[in-house]
């Protein structure tokens, strides 16, 4: 059994290509490790299943950022399996609430940068993850989204965080004025990769109690934003 470790989670964190005009940074990623097959605590919907016979862990990674170019801040995910020895067997990232594996096109494997951290691209501005930016044109509204159709969702309330983090008509108008006003942008589809700062990788379960905070911060600077 691999004994995972902090440092063995920094050595599997993806790289995440971003547009070269992309407004928004990620401004935190947390971990989750899996050593039996189980349910996400960030992704309820998904169950995370390790076959014994060839994973000896699975970690995933939830990747926060204060804004979508479409409502008020998302949620991605990248799930990483590694094999017995060491090595990484598959990666998984979040799509528009479903999941894709993260393969090359033409090889069929997984991208993967200094042999262990897989490289995914992020879809400019709505931040779900493909594996090569060529997927990207696929997607409907690709372009629209960061444009005319910027903001047009307001303030995105999950289930989780309905007792916290509150919205009212006023605010879903501000919120879309807002987005688009301030980060609407025209995608280069010339891509960078983030570097994650330490400082910002923490467990799912402070990412959850930091998530309300994180929001309601957002949204005082929406309100104030207006009544200057």
């Amino acid at each position: 059994m691999i004994e995972v470790n902090l440092e063995l989670i920094k050595k599997f964190i993806p790289v995440v290509m971003m547009d070269m005009k992309e407004p928004f940074e990620i401004d935190a990623m947390a971990y989750t490790v899996f050593q039996e097959t189980k349910r996400s605590s960030s992704f309820p919907k998904r169950m995370v299943e390790i076959e014994p016979a060839k994973v000896s862990f699975a970690i995933e990674y939830a990747i926060w950022y204060d804004y979508d170019i479409q409502h008020l801040y998302d949620l991605e995910h990248v799930w990483v399996y590694v094999g017995h020895d060491g090595a990484v067997q598959k990666v998984e990232a979040s799509f528009h609430g479903k999941y894709l594996n993260m393969v090359n096109l033409e090889t069929g494997e997984a991208n993967l940068w200094e042999e262990t951290h897989p490289v995914v691209y992020a879809q400019p501005g709505k931040h779900a993850l493909v594996p090569d930016k060529r997927v990207i044109p696929m997607i409907p509204d690709w372009k629209e989204s960061c444009m005319e159709k910027a903001g047009l969702d307001g303030v995105l309330v999950q289930d989780m965080f309905e007792m916290e983090i509150h919205t009212d008509e006023e605010l879903q108008s501000m919120t879309e004025s807002y987005i688009k006003g301030v980060y609407g942008f025209v995608p280069s589809m010339e891509f960078r990769p983030f570097l994650l700062e330490e400082d910002k990788l923490m467990t799912w379960e402070e990412l959850k109690e930091s998530i309300p905070g994180r929001v309601n911060r957002q949204i005082e600077v929406i309100r104030e934003y207006f009544n200057e």
